[in-house]
């Protein structure tokens, strides 16, 4: 019965160090540089484009990276999307999704996209080149993104909830 117990709490204590080691604030997490770096991506037809031509000037970009085998991912994007349109009514925000599923596995992102219905724009970065400079490690990885282009703030990870944290910050920077 004590093995039990110590197995237990063990587990329990490693659940808890992983859950807090998977959400970051920016103040954990430093970039080199403030801005989205320039780099070629697709859009979910093919068409090659560049990163900057995705961040609106004129209002804040929700910028998130995931993948169709993310769990988290999924549940984040489908937290937002179900208030997607309050938030866009509230804030004017601009949600960017940013699949960085590898090349074998990029074909699966349309099909998932449409089955859930998000209405906000979805990328490929198959190479995970834009993944890679913005200095995102694992998925989800969500950058908020102020009208002037600048990142002020990012996290690392999902748990349920998080979107009220996420709306509270977009809320900040209008």
């Amino acid at each position: 019965m004590k093995k039990i117990t110590s197995i237990g709490i063990v587990t329990l204590l490693v659940i808890g160090i992983t859950a807090f080691a998977t959400t970051k604030s920016n103040n954990d997490l430093k970039l080199e540089t403030n801005k989205i770096p320039s780099v070629t991506i697709k859009t979910l037809d093919g068409e090659r484009i560049d990163s900057h031509s995705i961040i609106s000037n004129e209002k804040p970009t929700l910028f998130v990276f995931w993948a169709t085998c993310c769990a988290p991912c999924k549940k984040e994007l489908s937290a937002i999307s179900n208030v997607y349109e309050q938030w866009e009514n509230e804030t004017k925000i601009n949600i960017v999704a940013v699949s960085v599923d590898l090349p074998q596995y990029a074909n699966r992102v349309a099909p998932f996209v449409k089955s859930n219905n998000w209405d906000f724009d979805v990328f490929l970065d198959v190479e995970r080149n834009l993944m890679h400079k913005m200095n995102a490690s694992s998925t989800p990885h969500s950058f908020l993104i102020n009208n002037s282009g600048e990142i002020v703030w990012e996290k690392q990870g999902f748990v349920s909830g998080d979107e009220v944290e996420i709306i509270e910050r977009i809320k900040k920077i209008i």
